[in-house]
């Protein structure tokens, strides 16, 4: 499984490469990792690995989502699981039901009542245990996905089982729409693909075809109205000389030679004709609404009133047209989203030729000649009180998203505290001498992002505009609703960073709606996509910005369910404002994997009583290891190197100092991708 610590080990059994052709994968759940806690008048069940979900009034259990790759042919996909092995949980309570979500710039979830045609049935829950199939194509690659759920409630009864073993049978027709790709985009796309599935070792016999490069081939293109082609050409010519070929394409050759509906549509079809014949793997669209179409797209979830938001997802999901039904409204439910990025797309927020200047120069000095220093290795995490009723907290998310950074950064924490409630100025000093990697886990609105509590302002229009950074611009995320919508007379927070001359950011990756929260103690899936994006780059060592910005939403896909789903939305509003063939400054080397399997001895004493330190083993050859601990949240606690084989330590201490409370922990070796862990016990 792909979450580390999981609890999930899975085994390739069978794969089958013609078509049509099937695939048999098998699941463990470790009995040990399955958890009750009460919650009120109800008990919330929990499973290490697995996230929880459901819809508003249904029971809240976890659930596990399955990708895997397929050959490029296949068409029509069916899964079948079959399910073994039952263990009963003890309950007290009834389960507690599925809230209503909360957005990061509203006021918080709501309780939602349990549904009476669930809870007062006699009829076991869930009626399907697997659900929520999907397929996609990602650039040529073909991705199914199914959502299992191994759990059978009967409310009435009080009873709930999970079967340990699950056996997974996928099969699949042909027919598929083959597409041929270059070798960049098939290499692009198979590193997208490796973090995403279980079948990894597949990947290479289920290759789309791949074509030789040819003339007219153009791997990096702007997409800009004409006035702006010779502000871009010194892009343009550095990457034909990074990447093999760049281009321009002006909005003028677009009306005058491509069809479609409305100028996006248009857009789209041209993106796409680029993709198809001319190996285009990065799509830079030069310029705001006023300059470059965008194409407004449906958003609703639940409760919260719908809108229409800038979606440039859109244009770089090439499959389908976004509007199945034909309504003329795009990005429903039922208007067939593929939502797999085919090409790595990212806009430049620029109105005039004043910001055109600022975004070529502020890039091309990023990517050949940044300024020396500690900035473009320092980390910046603003963590606010997100929601106080429920203890949700934007630090936790922080911390998790810290453990995706180089241990030789130098990681600022500044967070609002539940029992000071109070907002922080702190940050600001940091951001004036240049941050590396920013994050932004607070309220949000069009024009900021906010702490809960005075003084308020995280980052916001008018402190991008005050920054003096200079070229000391690095790269900002955040959770927030609306930084980053950029359809309007008045200047958004992603604007001013990217505008201001004097300083601000080269990439910002913000929300043009909202942002969503999870089931708390989770984080939600707002908050999961910027850690997977850091995690993209320093972890995965994915070569550009778009490459991990579009790996971290392919990994939400798996998760939607229902027909509004918080998953959907999210994936939908959070949007890149940068030139996606960027490169991140201070990636570590990649860690070789060694020519050993890395082991990890079982932690002593477990249960460790009285403040004992938990010591283990662990054993590899050449080079060095990274040890962690991390408690059942998926919270960092500790963090070291293992220079050598060996007996190491932790000594059962928080960050702060503190001893750690009583509870299940996981101990962690890494080394490359390869990753063992063990659980360990501590008590009062």
């Amino acid at each position: 499984m792909k979450p580390v610590p999981t609890s999930v080990a899975a085994v390739l059994i069978l794969a089958g490469a013609a078509s049509p052709g099937s695939l048999e994968w098998s699941v463990h759940l470790d009995r040990s990792d399955v958890t009750v806690a009460p919650d009120g008048r109800f008990d919330l069940v929990r499973a290490s690995g697995l996230e929880l979900s459901g819809m508003p009034g249904s029971p809240l259990l976890p659930s596990l989502p399955l990708s895997f790759v397929l050959p490029p042919e296949a068409g029509e996909v069916c899964f079948e699981a079959d399910f073994s092995n039952p263990v009963t949980v003890v309950l007290s309570r009834p389960v507690v039901p599925a809230w209503l979500p909360g957005t990061t710039g509203g006021e918080g979830s709501a309780s939602c009542p349990p549904d009476p045609a669930v809870y007062l049935s006699r009829e076991p829950f869930p009626a399907e245990r697997t659900s929520d199939v999907r397929i996609g194509r990602l650039c040529g690659f073909t991705i199914a996905s199914c959502t299992i759920s191994p759990w059978e409630y009967r409310p009435l009864e009080g009873s709930l089982s999970y079967y340990t073993d699950i056996r997974i049978s996928i099969s699949w027709t042909g027919g598929g729409d083959i597409r041929t790709v270059t070798d960049a985009q098939a290499a692009s796309a198979a590193r997208r693909v490796a973090l995403l599935v279980e079948n990894d070792e597949d990947i290479h016999a289920f290759m789309p075809p791949v074509r030789p490069a040819a003339a007219g081939d153009a791997a990096w293109v702007a997409v800009c109205d004409s006035a702006y082609a010779s502000d871009f050409e010194p892009l343009r010519a550095m990457w034909e000389g990074l990447l093999g070929s760049a281009a321009i394409l002006t909005i003028q050759e677009i009306e005058g030679s491509c069809p479609g509906l409305d100028a996006a549509d248009r857009l789209r079809n041209a993106i796409r004709d680029l993709w198809a014949e001319h190996g285009a793997l990065y799509v830079l669209l030069a310029g705001d609404e006023t300059l470059v179409p965008v194409r407004f797209v449906y958003t609703r979830c639940e409760d919260v009133l719908p809108e229409s938001a800038p979606v440039d997802h859109y244009f770089g999901d090439l499959d389908g047209s976004w509007d199945a039904d034909g309504d003329g409204v795009y990005g429903q439910s039922d208007d067939s989203l593929d939502l797999y990025m085919d090409v790595l797309v990212g806009r430049a927020l620029i109105a005039d030729h004043s910001h055109a200047a600022t975004f070529v120069d502020r890039t091309m000095t990023y990517a050949s000649s940044p300024p020396d220093g500690p900035w473009g290795r320092t980390a910046l995490l603003c963590g606010a009180i997100l929601f106080e009723d429920i203890g949700y907290i934007g630090g936790r998310g922080c911390d998790s998203l810290a453990a995706a950074l180089p241990r030789t950064w130098d990681v600022v924490r500044v967070y609002e505290e539940p029992s000071l409630v109070d907002g922080s100025d702190t940050h600001i000093e940091y951001l004036q001498a240049g941050t590396g990697w920013n994050y932004y886990a607070g309220h949000g609105n069009r024009n900021g992002i906010w702490w809960h509590d005075k003084p308020y302002t995280m980052m916001s229009v008018t402190l991008a505009q005050e920054l003096q950074n200079g070229f000391r611009a690095g790269i900002h995320t955040s959770i927030g609703c609306h930084p980053g919508d950029f359809c309007d007379d008045l200047q958004c927070c992603a604007e001013a960073l990217l505008r201001n001359p004097d300083g601000g950011a080269v990439s910002v990756t913000f929300n043009t709606t909202y942002g969503w929260e999870g089931y708390w103690p989770e984080l939600g899936p707002s908050e999961r996509m910027c850690i997977d994006f850091t995690s993209g780059v320093f972890m995965d060592h994915l070569p550009s910005l778009g490459e991990a910005f579009a790996s971290a939403k392919d990994r939400r896909i798996p998760w939607i369910h229902g027909e509004y789903d918080r998953n959907l939305q999210s994936i939908l509003a959070w949007t890149a404002f940068h030139d996606p063939a960027l490169a991140a400054l201070g990636v570590e080397p990649m860690m070789p994997i060694p020519p050993i399997p890395l082991t990890m001895g079982a932690p002593r004493p477990n249960p460790s009583i009285g403040g004992a330190p938990l010591t283990f083993d662990v054993l590899f050859r050449g080079g060095t290891a990274e040890l962690s601990a991390w408690d059942m949240a998926g919270r960092l606690l500790w963090r070291d190197t293992a220079t050598a084989p060996g007996t190491y330590q932790w000594d059962g201490r928080l960050p702060d100092g503190r001893r750690a409370p009583a509870g299940v922990y996981i101990i962690s070796a890494r080394r490359g991708g390869l990753v063992v862990s063990r659980r360990a016990v501590i008590l009062e």
